[in-house]
């Protein structure tokens, strides 16, 4: 047992960051999304050609990765190499920053480059990506500081135009050189519907020309295409949208035992070149077999084992049992919070859900899931069924569920898994348990009642 105090520094060092990962933080485990990377690169190809309508749409469930891709492109941006006559500039943005005049866009876009002291997800790239050696970030940063925003002079037509002023704003940071600045707008399901958002959508979709270039690119739930369209933007092109969702199993394996293996590097097992391959291979088959194949499970997978070791340091075998228990418990965390407006409905969707209310590939019927949600709130009193309609209808507007026609279902494995586990542990004598058994079973009676009688007819 070679225990935490004895680990390598680098060891110890990368088991601390691992560690230090918290939800919608820049993840040390980036799960695959390669073909997004490639999707977003080809748009920022052809938009610096002069070509136009290349808005990109990256949309998921909750937790699929999205804000991850995104901190990842900016710092990949900020790291490739950019020409210096030819810089591209990514900008991560919220929603309500497009509901702005342009000028607030454009202080908005110096702020998040010129502000020493950056915070977030952006501001931790920026930092890691300018401190590397020898990276162009560092000489694209010294462009953007150079002078003060103050001394920012636009042109009459700026303060009403977002193509003039980028315009504008690309001639005074980088004299006029050609560049490309990627907008990367988070939770764009949120974008409200205001003159403002509609000109900024149109003119970024139609494309912005002269020495300044943009790329809009969007990042948000599976609704996202939708709110755009509502917006104004009809002419989305299919190839430039992507949903992301769980990742292969073989994909998940690959990015957990590749992290796992770069965070040992430096460590030498007793065993040998075999024990190192099977102490990670047991760890890695844990943490994916917990995560449903779903990146903030991976993630969180990761940092479970990296508490544990340095803890208890590291045995001859992986702890897989301690690692399950722990990845179990950061799923429940995340779920809890997550479903957190609907609290009081949890014990009726963990048995509306679970295995006992679940039809082929666990589709229940609408009629189903309403009419156990009208059984009892988590309090043991009867709910309306408008009330059943308008849970069920806002966990499948924010992602939680996928609804075709008649049926529906969770939309992640692992949400069903958790709603199952649920359904196993609820106290059996909990108001909520009692009035829902209670239900189940008049309504079986019920429907046998029926069918004698129709049997009998």
């Amino acid at each position: 047992m070679v225990l935490p105090d004895e680990l390598p520094s680098t060891v110890q060092a990368a088991l601390r960051r691992l560690a230090r990962t918290i939800d919608r933080a820049a993840p040390t485990v980036f799960a695959g999304r390669e073909s997004e990377i490639d999707l977003l690169d080809a748009a920022v190809d052809g938009v610096q050609r002069g070509e136009s309508g290349h808005t990109v749409v990256i949309q998921g469930v909750p937790g699929a990765g999205k804000t991850a891709l995104l901190g990842e492109y900016a710092a990949r941006l900020m790291t490739a190499g950019n020409k210096a006559d030819r810089p591209v500039v990514p900008v991560p943005l919220r929603p309500s920053n497009l509901d702005a005049p342009p000028m607030a866009i454009i202080q908005e876009i110096d702020r998040q480059f010129c502000e020493f002291k950056a915070t977030g997800i952006w501001g931790e790239s920026m930092n890691k990506a300018i401190g590397g050696v020898g990276m162009v970030a560092s000489a694209l940063f010294a462009a953007f500081t150079k002078r003060n925003f103050s001394e920012f002079k636009a042109t009459a037509k700026a303060p009403n135009s977002l193509p003039v002023a980028f315009d504008d704003y690309v001639s005074f940071r980088f004299d006029r050189r050609d560049s490309t600045i990627v907008l990367l707008v988070d939770e764009a399901q949120n974008l409200n519907d205001t003159a403002h958002v509609r000109g900024h959508l149109d003119a970024l979709h139609g494309g912005v020309h002269g020495h300044a270039k943009a790329l809009l690119a969007c990042f948000g739930l599976e609704n996202t295409t939708n709110r755009l369209r509502e917006l104004g933007l009809s002419r989305l092109a299919s190839g430039y949208s992507r949903t992301i969702g769980t990742l292969s199993k073989n994909e998940a394996k690959q990015v957990v035992a590749g992290t796992l293996e770069t965070v040992f590097a430096d460590f030498s097992f007793d065993g040998g070149e075999l024990q190192r391959s099977r102490w990670i291979e047991d760890a890695a088959s844990t943490i994916v077999a917990e995560s449903g194949n779903f990146p903030h499970h991976l993630t969180n997978g990761c940092r479970a084992l990296a508490e544990i070791v340095l803890d208890e340091g590291v045995g001859p075998e992986a702890p897989k049992e301690k690692l399950k228990d722990q990845c179990k418990q950061y799923k429940r965390e995340y779920y809890d919070a997550r479903l957190q407006p609907w609290a009081e409905h949890t014990v009726a969707l963990a048995h509306a859900f679970g295995s006992d209310g679940s039809e082929r590939d666990g589709w229940t019927r609408v009629e189903d899931v309403t009419a156990t949600l009208m059984m009892s709130d988590d309090y043991g009193e009867q709910v309306g069924r408008d009330t059943a309609k308008t849970v069920l209808k806002e966990l499948c507007a924010n992602g939680y569920v996928v609804r075709r026609m008649t049926h529906c279902r969770p939309a992640l494995p692992s949400l069903t898994s958790h709603l199952e586990d649920l359904q196993r542990e609820v106290d059996p004598c909990s108001l909520a348990m009692q009035a829902i058994r209670s239900g189940l079973s008049a309504r079986a009676d019920g429907e046998r009642d029926h069918r004698d009688w129709m049997d009998r007819t």
